[in-house]
C-alpha cells in the first residue's frame, strides 16, 4: 500500500511540473505576442506622425533639417525604413527633396557612421541608405568598403556607388568581379544596370580591353540597354573576332536594339550561319533596323528547314517594307498548301489582331 501511494505521488508530482512548465510556456507566449503587438502599434503611431509631416515638408518651404530635428537620434531606425518606401517609388523633385532628409540632415551622420564600422550588419545598412539617397559624400567609403573581403558588403556598396552614379569606382568594381567568381551574371548586370546612361562611355572603353567573356558579355547587354550607338564601331570589332555562340546573339540583340544601320554586311554573313539560333537572332536584329537591302535574304530564309528560323523570317517580312508584306500576303499563291504558307497566314493574322 506504501509503495502504491510513493508511485502515485510520483506521478501527481510529474503531472503538477508538467502543469507548471505549460502554464509558464503559454505565459511567455502571450508575453511575446503582447511585446510585438505593443511594437507593432508604436511603429505604427509613428508612421503615423511622420507621414503628416512628410506630406507637410513636400508641400511646403521647409528645409530638411526643420524635420529631421523633430525626431530624437532614437526615432532614426524608424525613419529610415519609411523613407526607404517612397524612395523606391517617387520620382522627380519629391524624390530629390526625400533624398535631402538623408544627405542634408543629421542623419547623414548617422547612416555613414554605419557605414564606416567594422561591422558587417551595420556596414550594409549604411551602404544601402546612403545608395538609396544617392549620396555623393559617402562615395570615397563606399569605394574603401569594396575591399571589405565579404560579397554581402561588396554587392551592397557596388549597387550604391551605382545609384550614386560613380563612375569612378567602375574599375574597382570589375576588380571585386574577377575577386569573387560566385556572383551571378544577373547580379553583376543589375549592379551595371543601377548607373543611368553616363556610365555607357566608360563601359564603351573597358570593353574595348576586357578579356573575359562574361564581362564582355554583360557590358554588351548594358550598352543594349541604354541603346547606346557610339559603341557599335567597337562593338562590331569584337564581332568580327568572336566565336562563342552566346556572344555572337548578344552583339545581334545589340545591333538590332541600338538600330545600326552599317552592320548590313555582317548581318548577311551571320544571316548563313548554319546555326539557327544564330540566324534567328540576325533575322530579328535586321526587322528592327528595318534594312530593305536584306529582304531578299530574309525571303530565302521562310524556307529553311528550322521552324523558327521560319516564323522569324516571316515576320521579318511583315515589318521590313510595304513590299515584302505584300510578298508575304502572296505567299499562298507562290506556295500554295506549304508550310511556309500556314507560318504567312499565322503571322498575318496575329499582327491583324494586335492592331485591333
Amino acid at each position: 500500500m506504501i509503495e502504491h501511494l510513493d508511485k502515485t505521488g510520483e506521478i501527481l508530482g510529474i503531472v503538477l511540473i508538467l502543469f507548471v512548465l505549460i502554464y509558464l510556456l503559454v505565459l511567455f507566449i502571450l508575453m511575446i505576442r503582447f511585446l510585438e503587438q505593443t511594437r507593432k502599434m508604436v511603429e505604427r503611431n509613428f508612421v503615423l506622425r511622420w507621414e503628416v509631416r512628410i506630406f507637410d515638408y513636400l508641400s511646403t518651404d521647409k528645409t530638411p533639417g526643420d524635420v529631421i530635428k523633430l525626431f530624437n537620434r532614437y526615432g532614426y531606425k524608424n525613419i529610415l525604413p519609411f523613407l526607404r518606401n517612397y524612395l523606391l517609388t517617387l520620382k522627380g523633385a519629391d524624390k530629390d527633396k526625400l533624398m535631402k532628409l538623408i544627405t542634408d540632415t543629421e542623419l547623414f551622420k548617422y547612416i555613414y557612421g554605419k557605414l564606416k564600422s567594422r561591422n558587417k550588419k551595420k556596414i550594409v545598412f549604411g551602404a544601402y541608405y546612403l545608395g538609396l539617397a544617392k549620396s555623393e559624400g559617402a562615395v570615397k567609403e563606399l569605394r574603401n568598403k569594396l575591399k571589405y573581403n565579404d560579397e554581402q558588403v561588396f554587392v551592397t556598396c557596388a549597387m550604391s556607388l551605382a545609384r550614386i552614379n560613380a563612375v569612378e569606382a567602375l574599375d574597382d568594381i570589375f576588380t571585386g568581379i574577377e575577386k569573387y567568381k560566385g556572383l551571378t551574371r544577373d547580379t553583376f548586370l543589375s549592379i551595371l544596370l543601377a548607373y543611368d546612361d553616363r556610365v555607357c562611355d566608360n563601359l564603351t572603353k573597358r570593353v574595348e580591353v576586357e578579356t573575359s567573356t562574361k564581362i564582355i558579355s554583360i557590358i554588351i547587354t548594358t550598352l543594349r540597354h541604354f541603346k547606346y550607338l557610339a559603341a557599335a564601331p567597337t562593338i562590331m570589332e569584337i564581332l568580327s573576332k568572336e566565336t562563342n555562340k552566346e556572344q555572337i546573339i548578344e552583339i545581334l540583340k545589340y545591333l538590332g536594339d541600338v538600330e545600326y544601320i552599317d552592320a548590313s554586311k555582317e548581318l548577311e554573313f551571320f544571316l548563313q550561319s548554319p546555326d539557327p539560333d544564330i540566324k534567328t537572332e540576325a533575322i530579328r536584329a535586321v526587322q528592327k533596323i528595318g534594312d530593305t537591302r536584306l529582304e531578299d535574304n530574309i525571303w530565302e530564309l521562310i524556307k529553311d528547314e528550322n521552324r523558327n528560323v521560319k516564323v522569324s523570317a516571316a515576320d521579318a517580312m511583315y515589318d521590313i517594307s510595304d513590299k515584302s508584306r505584300e510578298k508575304l500576303k502572296n505567299i499562298e499563291n507562290t506556295m500554295p498548301d506549304s508550310l511556309e504558307s500556314s507560318i504567312a497566314k499565322m503571322i498575318i493574322e496575329e499582327r491583324a489582331i494586335q492592331a485591333s
